[in-house]
Order: structure tokens, then sequence, then C-alpha cells
């Protein structure tokens, strides 16, 4: 059998994490890679929309996430990797998360 998964280190900038806070628009509960869109809220990327893609569905369910943990209008606090490319969007695997001012990991 043959395994085998792309480099996050080819998109996502490992040396320049970001924190962001916002509100969630929404939460993506899949494989092989779940998704938080964020309404981001302060700091250079206020006002606009940020995508995070997180583990997999059982990776966070193994981490007692169900598919209702993130909901609409959830007020959240992230730290990413930024997009190699600029874009607005990160990558949050196993790092620390803040809802609604409880903090949880991912």
């Amino acid at each position: 059998m043959l395994l085998g998964h792309h480099s996050a280190a080819a998109t996502y900038d490992a040396g320049h994490p970001l924190t962001l806070t916002g509100t969630v628009a929404e939460f993506r509960w899949r494989n092989p890679h779940s998704f938080l869109t964020l309404d981001v809220t302060t700091g250079s990327y206020k006002g606009r929309r940020y995508v995070v893609e997180m583990s997999s569905a059982g990776v966070l369910g193994n981490s007692g996430w169900t598919a209702s943990r993130l909901k609409p209008g959830d007020t959240v606090r992230i730290t990413v990797l930024p997009s190699l490319a600029g874009k607005p969007a990160g990558l949050c695997r196993e790092c620390p998360i803040s809802i609604n001012g409880r903090v949880t990991k991912a």
C-alpha cells in the first residue's frame, strides 16, 4: 500500500504565524480537511474573509470536536500559518483556538 500527502510547507509559511480574531462565517466538517471561514475583525486582515484549513473530521473528532463545535457568529481567536501566495488563507493543525473565550486545541 502506498500512502501520500502534500506538504504544508509548499503552501503555508511556518516561519511567520499569524493570529486572527474574528467571527465564524462557516465551518465545514469534512475529510480530508475541515475548513473554517472567518470574518476578521482586527489586524491587517480586518474586514476581510479568511479561510483556515484544519485537520480532517476524523482527527478533530478524536480530539473531542463535533460538526457543531464552531457555529456561525462564534468569536474565534486562532493562530495560523499564512498562505505563501499572499491570499487570505492559512493552516491550523493542532493549534490552540479560542472559541467564545474558551481555549481548546484544534
